[in-house]
């Protein structure tokens, strides 16, 4: 078993197709019910830093590349910039109901691609 603390994800990059940085891993959300990993929520870079705004990309669809310490997802960077994105308090409002959102972007991401 390899496990991680999830303070050492936070800080990670996100990286796309062709090694495109996507942006940071500000937070994860954890399924109680499973013990899963949910989502990583990722920051996309600004002009001066972060952007402000969290991109949530479902656990299935990062794997984690341990010589570069990074996470990766076969998705362009222009499909990572047209992901359903939030505020942080739009994050902790269920009413947005960004998972559903952000899953159902991200099949149909998965399937542009013929996976």
């Amino acid at each position: 078993m390899s496990l991680t603390k999830s303070n050492d994800i936070l800080g990670m990059d996100l990286t796309g197709e062709g090694g495109a940085k996507l942006g940071t891993v500000r937070e994860t959300f954890i399924d109680l019910a499973s013990g899963q990993i949910g989502y990583l929520i990722v920051e996309a870079p600004g002009l001066l830093g972060g952007s402000g705004k969290y991109h949530p990309v479902p656990w299935p669809r990062v794997r984690f590349d341990p010589v570069a310490k990074t996470f990766q997802a076969d998705i362009s960077k222009e499909q990572f910039k047209g992901s359903p994105s939030y505020d942080r308090t739009q994050l902790a409002n269920r009413d947005y109901a960004w998972d559903e959102l952000s899953e159902r972007y991200f099949n149909a991401a998965k399937a542009d691609v013929g996976d």
